[in-house]
C-alpha cells in the first residue's frame, strides 16, 4: 500500500463498511417481519441460512476495525484510547442513555433510574446489539501490544498464525458439536479478537490472484455446509455464527471479494459509499430507533421476503438521516476533544 493510499478513505473498506451495517439493519429486521409460517420446515431453513449469510456483517466490522488500527497504530497508547473513548465511547453512551429515557424516563429519572441505566449500560442490556462495541472495546485495548508484534511478523509467520488460529478454532468447534469438555481454553486469540486480526491478515498474506480465488471458492463452500448443517444435519453447531471455521471462511470470502471490486468503483460511486462510510457508526447507532417505529407503523401486515427488504432499506434510509444530523453535530464536539491530546487526523478508514 502506497504513502498516498493511506493517506485517504479507501473505498473498497468503505463499501465493505456499508455493505456490514445494511446486513446489521438487514438481520434485526428479521425480528419484526413475519417469514416462517407455523409448521412450515422450508421456511424456517430459508430464514436460517439468509440468517447465517447476513451475520457475516459481525465479522466484517471487526475486520475492518482492527485491520486500520494494527496497521496504523503510532505508539501513542494514551492517545490511542482517548480518541477511541471519543469516537466510539462517549456515542454509544449518548445512544444508551437515549434508548433508556425512550423506554423508561416516563415514569420518573429519580435516582432509581439512574442507578438502573448504569448497570444496565454496563451490561449492555439496553440494547442487545450493542454488545459489538463492548466486545470491540477489548481489542482497543490490545492494539497498543499487538501492533508492534504484528508489523513484526514475516509473511510465512502470519500464514502460521493463521493456519494455527483455524486449526484452534476447528477444534474448539469439534468439542462444541459433541459435547465434550473444553480443555483446550487458553489460546489467546479464541474470540471476536481474532476477526480484528483477519483483515490485517488477508492484506498482508500477498495472496496471488489464485490465492484470492482460492479463498472465494472457500467461502463458496463454506455458505453451502453452513446450508446443509442448518436443513439437514442432526446435530447443533453452537459456534455457527461466530467462532465456526465456515463463518470465518465466508466472511473472509466477502472481504477479499469486497475489497477487490471495491477498487473497480466509479469514482461517483466511490464518494456516495464514502459518504454513507462516514456515517455507519450512527446509522448502527440508531437502526433500533428506526425498526421500533417501523415495527410500530406496519403491525401485523409485516411479512414476506419482499417486505423484508423494503422495511431493511427503509430503516437503514432512516438511520442514515439520524445519522448525518448526528454526525454533523458531534463532529466539531470530536475533533476538539481529540485535538486534547494533539496529533493528525487518522488515515484511512477508521475504527
Amino acid at each position: 500500500m502506497t504513502k498516498k493510499e493511506t493517506s485517504l478513505r479507501l473505498a473498497n473498506y468503505d463499501l465493505v463498511k456499508v455493505l456490514a451495517i445494511f446486513m446489521v439493519v438487514a438481520v434485526h429486521m428479521l425480528n419484526v417481519v413475519d417469514l416462517m409460517p407455523p409448521g412450515d420446515v422450508r421456511a424456517y431453513g430459508i430464514h436460517e441460512v439468509v440468517r447465517t449469510f447476513l451475520l457475516t456483517s459481525n465479522g466484517l466490522f471487526f475486520m475492518v476495525s482492527g485491520r486500520f488500527l494494527l496497521e496504523h497504530y503510532d505508539g501513542r497508547a494514551w492517545r490511542f484510547y482517548w480518541k477511541r473513548l471519543v469516537k466510539i465511547g462517549i456515542p454509544v453512551f449518548a445512544a444508551s442513555l437515549f434508548y433508556y429515557i425512550y423506554v423508561y424516563g416516563r415514569n420518573g429519572m429519580g435516582p432509581a433510574f439512574w442507578k438502573a441505566f448504569v448497570l444496565d449500560f454496563w451490561q449492555s442490556h439496553i440494547q442487545g446489539y450493542f454488545w459489538f462495541v463492548f466486545a470491540l472495546a477489548g481489542f482497543y485495548l490490545a492494539v497498543p501490544f499487538l501492533a508492534p508484534m504484528f508489523g513484526s511478523l514475516k509473511r510465512k509467520e502470519l500464514w502460521l498464525l493463521f493456519g494455527v488460529s483455524l486449526a484452534y478454532f476447528f477444534l474448539q468447534n469439534l468439542y462444541q458439536i459433541f459435547g465434550l469438555e473444553m480443555v483446550f481454553t487458553s489460546y489467546p486469540f479464541y474470540s471476536w479478537i481474532f476477526y480484528c486480526m483477519l483483515g490485517y491478515l488477508l492484506d498482508h498474506l500477498e495472496l496471488s490472484a489464485r490465492g484470492r480465488k482460492g479463498f472465494l471458492a472457500a467461502g463458496a463452500g463454506a455458505f453451502l455446509i453452513s446450508a446443509w448443517e442448518i436443513c439437514f444435519w442432526e446435530r447443533e453447531n453452537p459456534a455457527l455464527h461466530n467462532y465456526s471455521v465456515t463463518m470465518i471462511l465466508m466472511t473472509a470470502a466477502l472481504y477479499l471479494g469486497l475489497t477487490s471490486w471495491g477498487k473497480r468503483m466509479p469514482d461517483i460511486c466511490a464518494a456516495a459509499v464514502r459518504f454513507l462510510s462516514v456515517r455507519s457508526f450512527y446509522i448502527y447507532l440508531m437502526h433500533g430507533l428506526t425498526q421500533i417505529l417501523l415495527a410500530a407503523r406496519v403491525g401485523d401486515r409485516a411479512a414476506g421476503w419482499g417486505m423484508w427488504f423494503f422495511l431493511s432499506a427503509a430503516s437503514f434510509c432512516f438511520a442514515l438521516v439520524i445519522g448525518v444530523v448526528l454526525e454533523w453535530l458531534y463532529r466539531p464536539v470530536s475533533g476538539w476533544l481529540c485535538g486534547l491530546f494533539g496529533g493528525q487526523k487518522e488515515s484511512g478508514v477508521e475504527g
